[in-house]
């Protein structure tokens, strides 16, 4: 198992530097640049959109889970729903609204869409499951990510009155913060997913299971450790938009499973716009490749 687990490796390391040079010919630094500029940040707010849309365009039913399912109150089932709904659409009209509407109010909006994302799970009764809160976590690690580099732009373009030195390590720190969350859902999946975490190597080996494990726990590994970053987080990206298509097919999926579909499916789509932040910023200063570059 080692030894295949290690050729894996290996055939993964050629693959990257086999496709990395030419995407690096296909696609320059600059229009990379520019689409995930744009990109990342609307993809992070889609499932914030997308969630606050179905409160607003399907009441009924929403009540109907406050009520029935959560066995709240009318009134309190009403109140959260309307807290969900304008918390959600706040914040991301606030990180959405274009560059030339003055001040900047972006940090604003993350931290309206952190405090929705923290009390969620306990808000639908979903506390308990592992994997809806480390998709939560995930996505916490996008915004984090997204607050970061709102600072970094604007020490960029003024001055912050801290001394360099503690404005750059503090700013470090919260980039590895959001570097690390971003990777939860990841490493979960590499060990608990049934379509082929490291658990299915035990109770049904096979090819394909072996192959899920090594890649997601590598390029996880990789973000974490900040290796290489834009590149794995770009191929993070493609995987799990690939996945994210073949796992959440909402729209030929019956009506009785729709919206769950749904919600999963753009949930992951804002993941992947967490993961464009990340290659668009780069790793910080608490990273590999950080350490790498003083060492050249």
């Amino acid at each position: 198992m080692q030894a295949a687990r290690s050729g894996m490796q290996q055939v993964l390391r050629q693959i990257q530097e086999a496709v990395e040079p030419v995407l690096e010919r296909s696609l320059t630094k600059r229009r990379r640049q520019e689409f995930l500029a744009s990109a990342g940040p609307l993809f992070l707010c889609l499932t914030f959109i997308e969630d606050a849309l179905r409160v607003l365009l399907r009441w009924k039913e929403q009540m109907s889970y406050m009520t029935v399912t959560m066995r709240m109150s009318g009134w309190l089932g009403g109140l959260l729903l309307i807290f969900s709904l304008v918390t959600q659409m706040t914040g991301s009209v606030l990180v959405l609204r274009p560059k030339e509407v003055k001040p900047s109010r972006v940090k604003v909006g993350c931290y309206t869409l952190l405090a929705f994302v923290f009390l969620q799970p306990f808000m639908y009764g979903q506390a308990r499951d592992a994997d809806f809160m480390c998709r939560s976590v995930t996505l916490a690690g996008g915004l984090l990510l997204l607050i970061w580099s709102e600072n970094d732009r604007k020490q960029r373009s003024e001055d912050m009155g801290l001394p360099s030195g503690m404005e750059s390590t503090s700013s470090d720190r919260l980039q590895l913060c959001g570097r690390v969350l971003l990777t939860f859902l990841f490493f979960f999946q590499a060990v608990y997913s049934e379509n082929g975490g490291m658990h299915r190597l035990w109770t049904a080996p096979s090819l394909f299971g072996l192959i899920s494990f090594v890649v997601l726990a590598g390029l996880a590994g990789m973000v974490c450790a900040g290796f290489k970053t834009e590149w794995s987080a770009l191929l993070l990206c493609g995987i799990l938009f690939l996945s994210n298509l073949y796992m959440y097919p909402f729209w030929s999926i019956r009506e009785g499973l729709r919206d769950f579909y749904r919600y999963y499916f753009f949930q992951t789509l804002s993941i992947i716009g967490g993961l464009m932040l990340l290659a668009l910023h780069g790793p910080g200063g608490i990273s590999l490749d950080k350490g790498m570059k003083k060492a050249i």
